[in-house]
């Protein structure tokens, strides 16, 4: 068993970025929807997720790109060709979670080699936990399975983060007393597939 490898930057967008990217996902509050997985389970995520926002996507995937040879190295993982470097914007607000799982376990998901996960949220911070849980990887069989080792990545504002897609990992369940939709945990997430 190895410690989890991960690559956390923290000030990764400027002010002047960061503040109207949150104003934009305010504004479009009545388009996001609740979440699923790809089992179709449940009672397994609880999150809600805007699927479609051109104005920030492509441009948060060009910030993402111009790190990830760096981040490639940091974590010692061979580079190949990027194929495709996904995007997401999820809420996270009281109650929402998702339990433990990894990002490349299915076959349309495969390609993926790398996760991140991008913070934000309003000030002052209106919710508790919405921790991400990296577990530690046991390779022993040459699979990652889950470890009694792990550890917590506060979802601290400006904050974006990596790790291999194949770790097992979780949202820790958030706490936010208003329920408000503004107060939530956001996060802009994703993965890099290679060919």
């Amino acid at each position: 068993m190895q410690a989890a490898g991960f690559v956390q930057i923290d000030d990764f967008l400027r002010e002047d970025e960061r503040s109207p990217l949150l104003d934009y996902v305010l504004s479009r509050e009545s388009e996001f929807v609740p979440t699923t997985t790809s089992t179709g389970e449940t009672d397994y995520r609880r999150s809600q997720i805007l699927y479609w926002f051109p104005d920030y996507s492509d441009w948060m995937v060009q910030r993402v790109a111009a790190v990830v040879p760096e981040v490639f190295q940091r974590l010692g993982m061979a580079q190949a060709a990027i194929e495709q470097i996904e995007i997401q914007l999820t809420a996270h607000n009281d109650g929402h979670y998702y339990k433990i799982h990894n990002d490349n376990g299915s076959t349309e998901a495969a390609t993926r080699v790398l996760s991140y996960v991008y913070y934000f949220h309003r000030h002052p911070k209106a919710f508790t936990g919405g921790e991400l849980q990296l577990y530690h990887p046991d390779v022993e069989y040459g699979a990652t399975t889950q470890t009694d080792g792990f550890q917590l990545i506060e979802p601290c504002n400006n904050r974006i983060v990596f790790f291999p897609s194949g770790y097992l990992h979780a949202v820790m369940p958030v706490v936010c007393p208003s329920q408000a939709f503004p107060d939530s945990r956001f996060t802009l997430n994703g993965w890099v597939r290679q060919v």
